[in-house]
């Protein structure tokens, strides 16, 4: 029904004319009409397919499942119609006393990418809004919510198991440490899988929990973990080895786990399918597509592919340093996001800063659109959101994006790191120079 009085509500402020939603119980063969849902004959097998049809006299608007459905809508208006939803208080729709569709009329898209997250707060806290863009309302959907990443810790607090029981941590140097769990002592894997099910029975909406290394690279080297990622070629290997044994335990049920700093190289073992590998590119240079400047990563999201279809991409875009500063690297995003998508990243989550930043309304909703639609031109989508959202300094806005992303580029050993900081810029993009011209185009 939302789907249905969304669209009823744009008819009316693009027409004026308010067209009456009723059930199928209630339409007549006399009537034409505008189907929206999945109807007889109209099923689809992939619940992320979107798709709008004439068919005689009917407009049927549909998709794989109810979200589908509403996406379905904003597409028709978007597309068809030329409505555009800029930011949560913005957006275009074009009045006209006549509302026309073309009697060939039929479109159909099924998203590579499935899940699509932009870390931005005009999301997470406009949930209309972050429909429209076709993105998640939140940075884990499905996930418990107390462990979503870098879960050892919660597994196993060093205070109730460390004093008795410290064979269970890594071992480094002949010392045992709490840093990271010791992934080949059986009694660790049982205990995990006790805390997963108890996360899951707290949380029966849940259908996702991680079960991944925390936040540091002190990983243990007893001479069971080693033989195993030696054998494996990687680190990766008594991680995933340990983590297919805990998903084996919920068949119906997603475990997720880590590539992050030591077992972003893949091992041999492959994920069990109801594994859900979250590859990180932390280390990655932002000034340049990963592809063509980030060489490690990019051998490793490869040799992922090799090993399973279900690769979640944990990617960066902003500078934590300082959110506000001048970030070079929207020429990045379209090239990355193509590049995941064509290495069987079925989920992307973009961290951008979630609060305001530099051109964060822009960033926001450029973003959304790559990840909707991968193959979409960024130049195309930047200087349609900077004509219809900035209006007369459109076009000042656009000139500066070029400028600041030329001048990176004249340096092609320049490293856009996002823990660094604004002064690396002080001889290229934020120079005196360059400040003044940015300064005099505003």
């Amino acid at each position: 029904m939302h789907s249905a009085t969304e669209l009823q509500y744009y008819l009316e402020k693009i027409s004026g004319i308010n067209i009456p939603v009723i059930t199928a119980d209630d339409q007549t063969e006399a009537n034409h009409g505008i189907f929206i849902g999945t109807t007889p004959g109209n099923e689809l097998s992939n619940t992320h397919t979107v798709f709008y049809k004439v068919e005689g006299e009917n407009l049927i608007i549909g998709g794989g499942s109810s979200k589908s459905v509403l996406y379905s809508v904003y597409s028709f208006l978007e597309n068809e119609l030329g409505c555009m939803w800029l930011s949560p208080d913005a957006e275009i729709i074009p009045g006209s006393d006549k509302v026309s569709i073309r009697a060939d009329l039929d479109y159909e898209y099924t998203p590579e990418i499935e899940i699509r997250t932009v870390h931005s707060k005009l999301f997470y806290e406009n949930h209309d809004f972050a429909d429209k863009l076709k993105v998640t309302y939140e940075a884990f959907p499905g996930y418990v919510s107390e462990a979503r990443v870098h879960t050892f810790h919660r597994f196993m607090p060093a205070s109730s198991f460390y004093g008795e029981y410290p064979e269970y941590y890594a071992l480094r140097d002949g010392k045992r440490l709490t840093t990271q769990l010791c992934l080949t002592n059986p009694d660790v894997l049982e205990i995990v899988i006790d805390s997963v099910a108890a996360y899951f029975k707290r949380h029966p909406e849940s259908g996702i929990v991680s079960v991944s290394q925390n936040d540091n690279i002190l990983h243990c080297q007893c001479d069971d973990c080693k033989a195993i990622d030696e054998e494996e070629g990687s680190a990766s290997g008594t991680m995933i080895r340990f983590v297919n044994q805990v998903a084996e335990q919920f068949p119906d049920k997603t475990i997720s786990t880590l590539a992050y700093q030591y077992t972003r190289k893949p091992c041999k073992t492959r994920p069990a399918d109801n594994v859900l590998v979250t590859l990180c590119s932390i280390e990655c240079d932002r000034s340049k597509p990963i592809e063509q400047d980030c060489i490690d990563f990019t051998s490793d999201l490869r040799g992922w592919k090799e090993l399973t279809d279900n690769i979640r991409i944990w990617d960066y875009t902003t500078q934590f340093t300082n959110f506000l500063a001048p970030f070079p690297n929207i020429h990045t995003l379209g090239p990355n996001i193509r590049f995941f998508r064509d290495n069987n990243a079925r989920w992307i989550f973009e961290q951008h800063s979630n609060n305001p930043s530099e051109l964060f309304e822009l960033r926001s909703y450029l973003t959304a659109k790559l990840l909707w639609i991968p193959d979409s031109n960024s130049d195309d989508i930047i200087h349609e959101f900077c004509k219809a959202y900035y209006k007369e300094a459109g076009e000042y806005i656009e000139d500066y994006i070029t400028a600041i992303h030329e001048e990176i580029v004249k340096i092609p050993d320049f490293f856009l790191f996002l823990y660094g900081d604004p002064s690396q810029g002080f001889d290229s993009f934020l120079s005196p120079e360059m400040l003044n011209y940015y300064n005099n185009l505003f």
